[in-house]
Parts: C-alpha cells; structure tokens; sequence
C-alpha cells in the first residue's frame, strides 16, 4: 500500500472518530451509569471510502429512530481537512456500500425507495443533486464495485424466484426445510449510462466476494458450493475474465480463503488462508500467492489483514 493510501487511511479514521464524537449527547448533569437506552442511541459509524483524490470522505451513520423501532442507515460526507460531516441521504429505508466513482464526480450506494422490492443501486452526484437509481434488478443487489474506466459497475444478486415460488409467496407458503430455502448468488455488471445488466457468472454455486484488477481486465472471486456459512470450508479461489470468460480455478482443499486480489500485471493473486503451507486447517491467517492462470499456491508469510496492492503514485 503506497504512503498516500496509508495517510488517507489515517485521515478518514480520524474524520470519522470526529464525527463519532460530535454526534455524541453532552449533558452538564453528573455522571450515571451507561443505560440500554443510551447504548442504542449511540450514532454506529462504518465502511469509509475516501475518494480518488484523497480529499474527501463518504461513510454510513446508523442512529436509532425511535418511532419506526429500527435503526436507519443513511450516508455521511465529509473533508478530510476541514469541516463538520454533512448527511447527504435521507428517508425512512437504509442507505448502504458508498462507493466513489473512479474520476470521483458520482457515489454508488444501495436502498430500497418507492415501490421496490429489493434493494438497488442509486449514484449520486458528489456535488449535490436527487439520486437517481440504476438498476431494477429481480433481486437484493449488494457488493458494489466500480469499474475502473467508471463506464459499468460490478454486483452481486441472488438468482430469481422461480414462477413457482412467486405463487407460493402469493398463497402465504413460507414452509420450507432448513438450509434448503436459498438462492445461488452470482456476478453481474450494469452499464452506468444505459443500465442494461450483463450476467458474468452462472452455475450450481455461488460467488460471494471478488475483486477487479487495477486494468479491469481480470476478476479474482470466491466460489463455493451454496451461500450459507457452512459452506465456507468449501470455498474456492478462482480467476476469469472482465466479462466472465476464461474461468480458471486456483484452489481445491477444505479451508477457507478470503480476500483475493490480483497483482498489478495481472499475472498473480494474493489470498489469505487460516492454514498452513500444506493448506491444513485450525492455523492462524497466512498470506498465499498463485499464478492467476493456475498452479499450486505457495505460502509468503503469516498475516492478520490483506490489504489490495495499489500502483505507487
């Protein structure tokens, strides 16, 4: 990770770390003891995302709203070098997953708004205006990422429900054996000025996190037989290409991998395994690299957090 990536870092846990602090309820009364109520009522800050030039920082800010008996999510703004954090969403339903477009001029995030079923993409213009939504997706889209030429960005969806299964939601039939109700969750791509929806992965599994390389040309993902946690152990790192082509599977054992990321020629992917050389579980996290065409991963060193390996500025 480059010097300016750390400081950025840095600076936008600072911002938030402010925030946190403003939000909180000040009181000339002595001190009592911390309450339910008050713990509830404590403002929940997350997923910071500082924008391309550094200077800017978008995050979500869960408070409790006490008529709906929910907490709401909406979405924070605020610079790194000055000033107080500015909502930017507002409404009844949460806002999610910020995510600077690459020249830094829109935000992607999730909600549910009007008359939809599921959550969808809506972007933003980061210097204020009405968002607009993106996709009508058939179901919950989640796990944003931008293009890197900013003309598309990546998500992933469940399957549709089957005409069948719409019936019986219709008829009240919510019967169903457990670990059996799920769908098979997969990779799509919505153009930003059309949104036309491109399907990039299909197939008896499920992708559940990926990551686009610095050209947009390759995709590292995680494949595993079901989305349900216990198929975790069953998860495999795979490659293929921007539009779906060209899959490559680079691991086949029974541990866990997470946070695979392409080198930036494309030609390697980093990834973490609580395992030890010989991919045997119950080890602390160790980091692995593998040729993105194939071949047998090799241990590097032992780690607690991967983070993706950005060009130096």
């Amino acid at each position: 990770m480059s010097r300016s990536c750390r400081t950025g870092l840095w600076l936008a846990a600072i911002i938030i770390a402010a925030a946190q602090l403003a939000s909180a309820p000040t009181s000339a009364q002595s001190p009592r003891p911390l309450g339910i109520v008050d713990l509830l009522s404590v403002p929940r800050l997350a997923d910071p995302r500082l924008s391309p030039d550094g200077r800017d920082v978008v995050f979500t800010r869960s408070d409790a709203d006490w008529k709906s008996g929910k907490r709401i999510t909406h979405i924070w703004h605020a610079r790194v070098d000055a000033g107080a954090p500015v909502q930017l969403t507002h409404g009844s339903e949460d806002e999610n997953a910020p995510r600077w477009s690459p020249d830094g001029r829109t935000i992607a995030f999730t909600t549910k708004r009007g008359e939809n079923e599921f959550e969808q993409i809506y972007l933003l213009p980061a210097d204020g205006g009405e968002a607009r939504a993106l996709t009508s997706h058939s179901g919950k889209v989640s796990d944003l990422e931008w293009m890197p030429d900013g003309s598309s960005l990546l998500f992933i969806a469940p399957d549709p429900k089957t005409a069948e299964e719409k019936q019986r939601d219709k008829e009240k039939d919510d019967v169903y054996a457990f670990d059996e109700n799920f769908k098979q969750t997969h990779l799509w791509k919505v153009d930003v000025k059309t949104g036309a929806e491109t399907r990039l992965t299909s197939g008896d599994f499920s992708v559940t996190n990926y990551t686009v390389s610095n050209d947009g040309r390759k995709i590292a993902l995680h494949r595993q037989p079901t989305p349900l946690l216990g198929s975790g152990a069953d998860s495999e790192v795979w490659t293929m290409n921007a539009d779906g082509s060209g899959a490559v599977q680079l691991t086949k054992n029974t541990v866990q991998e997470r946070d695979a990321a392409l080198s930036p020629d494309d030609s390697q992917v980093l990834f973490v395994s609580a395992a030890n050389a010989r991919f045997e579980d119950y080890y602390n996290g160790r980091l692995f690299i593998a040729p993105a065409t194939g071949g047998p991963p090799r241990a590097l060193a032992g780690v607690t957090q991967l983070y993706r390996v950005v060009p130096a500025s």
